[in-house]
Order: C-alpha cells, then structure tokens, then sequence
C-alpha cells in the first residue's frame, strides 16, 4: 500500500496527513476523529483527502482513476455523507441526525467503508449533539466519523470525549495583520463575500465618526450582510485596528490606508470593549440563542461613537 506524501499537501495539513497515513498503515484508526481549526484550514477538504484513502479500491491510495475516487472527486460517492446547516448561519437539527441513523446502519454500496463528515459540529443543537451521541457510543464497524469545528466551547463534553481531537495551526505567517485572513477565502463563499465588502465597512465607520451618517443608517446597511459573518469580519477589523495602534504598522494592502485613519478615532480600551462585545455576540450564536441583529449592530455602533 502506499499513500501520498505529506510533502505534497497544504502545510497546516502535513503533520495530521502523516498522523493519519502512519494509525491508517498500522490499522489503528479511531472510529471517529474531530478537526478543529480555522475555516481558512480547508478541513472539508482534508477530510475528503482521508475518505479517499479509505474508499479507493486499489493498492495505491488514493489511485484517482477508480469508481470511488472519481465519485469522491465530483463529490458525489454514495458511501460519503456530509452533513451540514441547511441554510447559511443556521443550526443542525435532531431531525437532519436522525437521517443520519438510517444511513449509518445501511451498508456500503461500495467497499467496506463509510465516511460522515460533520461541519461545522459546533452547530449542532443540543438535541442533535444527543443524538449523534447514541451513534458516537455503538457505532457499525463499517462507519468513520470526521467531524469539523471552528472552536469547541459549545460542543458537549461527552462528544469531545469520544473523538480524538486533532487541532490545525492558522495559515496566516504573522500576528499582526489579522485582516489578510480574510484572503485566504473563496470570493464565492459567504466569508469570501463578506470581506468583499471590507471597503464599504470601513467608509461606513469614518462617515459615522465623522458625523456624515447616523447609526440607524449604517445598521441598516449592515444588516444587508449575512450577520455571523459581519460580526466574524468586525472581530479581525477590531484586532487588526488594535495592532495598527500599538504597533504603529501595516501591512502594505489596499485597505491600509483605511484602516490606519480609522485607528486614529479610537483609543485601544474602546477597541477592546468591542472584542469583548463582540466575543459575547458570538458565544450567544454558537449557542443557538436567538439575537435581535438590529439591537446588537446599533449597539455595537453606539459604541464605536462613545470613544
């Protein structure tokens, strides 16, 4: 059997790829396993990369030219199941677990083996976390599990317990420009959107402190966006404006200038007390509880206008 090299994958995925190749090798594989890291780590497709390894029919994995590999490549193989929100921002329901049940005891239909990936896991209700649970406890010896999360604060301690916990480094090289991470994102995802719009967010915080336009205005803009990633994006602003500050540098981006004028409104304390909003808002989405996006945008701008 040989496996690809780790030298050939992404670098914040050589040393697990060598983890996995090196359990896989010697049959000890556990049942399930939970990555956690940054959206911007690809572990959907790290996942993937594994289940290719253990659905590929032939004697090199993945060969890439087998039935399996090239299901897996269109994302289409029967034996793969991927179980996410049915909508952008929104939870994973018991109802989506119970599925899952059925299909879990329902044999390959093509090899040995069958993959559920689950991402993000932390958005799953407790409801569904209880469930999974069962099927996490007494799973069929045929089933792997890949579960994926951005953070773990609210995923239970009993699912934790049963996976082993695999954790990726960031991509981003340094400390200090925490906005680039925005970069690293598919224009056509919802982050990739979002930090699209990075221009017109920092036009719309100096025309609010500079009296051009009102709180009201700019949150109901604002509220144009998908808000969990509004508020994802407001985070890295808010760091990346504490740095600026600190560290009297930046980067050399399109958004530099912007953001330097910005910094200059804000004493780091107000920066702060935002992340710490911020961090509140957040935890309260992670754990499913219902916000009124008006109230929290127009309180995090009235916020911005008290410094």
């Amino acid at each position: 059997m040989q496996l690809p090299n780790s030298s050939e994958l992404d670098s914040s995925h050589a040393h697990w790829w060598k983890q996995f190749c090196t359990i896989y090798a010697r049959e000890r594989l556990p049942h399930a396993l939970l990555l956690i890291g940054p959206q911007h780590a690809d572990l959907a497709d790290f996942s993937y990369k594994m289940a290719s390894v253990l659905l590929c029919s032939q004697d090199t994995k993945p060969c890439g030219t087998c039935k399996s590999c090239r299901l897996l490549q269109a994302k289409e193989h029967p034996d793969v199941n991927r179980l996410q929100p049915e909508k952008a921002g929104g939870i994973i329901k018991i109802d989506q677990i119970r599925e899952l049940q059925t299909i879990a005891f329902t044999s390959p239909q093509l090899g040995e083996k069958r993959v559920i990936i689950i991402h993000p896991a932390e958005k799953m209700n407790i409801a569904a976390a209880n469930a999974l649970l069962k099927l996490l406890e007494e799973p069929p010896s045929c089933l792997f599990f890949v579960l994926i999360a951005e953070q773990i604060s609210t995923v239970l301690p009993t699912i934790l317990s049963r996976c082993q916990q695999w954790r990726f480094p960031n991509k981003e090289s340094t400390d200090i420009d925490y906005l680039a991470i925005g970069e690293y994102y598919n224009p056509e995802s919802e982050r990739g959107k979002i930090f699209s719009c990075l221009t017109a967010i920092l036009q719309d915080l100096m025309d609010l402190k500079n009296k051009k336009t009102s709180v009201c205005g700019v949150a109901t803009r604002w509220l144009t966006y998908e808000f969990n990633e509004l508020i994802w994006l407001l985070y890295l602003l808010n760091s990346q404006l504490i740095q600026t500050r600190l560290a009297r540098r930046l980067p050399e981006k399109s958004w530099s200038s912007q953001v330097y004028q910005l910094s200059q409104y804000f004493h780091p304390v107000c920066l702060f007390h935002q992340l710490d909003e911020l961090n509140r808002i957040t935890k309260k989405m992670n754990q499913n509880i219902s916000i009124n996006q008006t109230l929290a945008l127009e309180n995090l701008l009235l916020r911005y206008m008290q410094d």
